[in-house]
């Protein structure tokens, strides 16, 4: 025999659930249609590279930086700075996809599904390409807002990794393995 407390919870949960399922249910079209333009950014942003100039922007970053300032002291201008660029280049890597992610999410910010559809499969010869470059601004100024912790988790692995001695080759090249 159930008792009450049962009844009630079984009766609760499916009043509950309907109510989440008729909530989201009415949320639905608009979490589709911000993935959709989600999906069509991020191609227009890989199939362009338009993310591709994360290690420029962490080299930005760098040069105004009391690490990088702490490096050339410690190395050398020169010395630093090539130690940056390659550092900054080989990390930058890792935070690839997350930028490109990011810099999605500003153009489906700024832009509607057929701009971004049109400027997917057109390029620069989309009636949108001049409003794209239009609104870069508003798209700068979002991925500074966005991008700003991965940015400084970036450099910081940048600045450790710029620290490191550079592995200097053995001379006569590798050692051979005697059998």
């Amino acid at each position: 025999m159930m008792n009450t407390f049962t009844t009630t919870s079984a009766v609760r949960r499916r009043l509950l659930c309907g109510w989440a399922l008729a909530a989201t249910g009415s949320l639905l079209p608009g979490f589709a249609h911000a993935a959709k333009l989600q999906d069509i950014a991020l191609a227009l942003v890989e199939k362009y590279k338009l993310g591709h100039s994360l290690p420029q922007v962490g080299l930005q970053i760098a040069a105004k930086s009391p690490e990088y300032q702490a490096l050339i002291d410690k190395m050398g201008q020169q010395q630093a700075g090539q130690a940056m660029i390659t550092a900054t280049r080989s990390v930058a890597a890792d935070y690839q996809k997350r930028w490109d992610t990011q810099l999605a999410t500003a153009y489906a910010q700024n832009f509607n599904e057929a701009q971004l559809q049109s400027l997917l499969n057109q390029g620069p010869q989309s009636p949108h390409a001049q409003l794209m470059q239009s609104k870069q601004a508003d798209i700068n100024r979002v991925m500074q807002q966005s991008s700003s912790a991965l940015l400084r988790e970036m450099m910081a692995k940048a600045y450790t990794k710029a620290q490191q001695p550079a592995a200097a080759p053995s001379p006569g090249g590798p050692k051979k393995q005697k059998p």
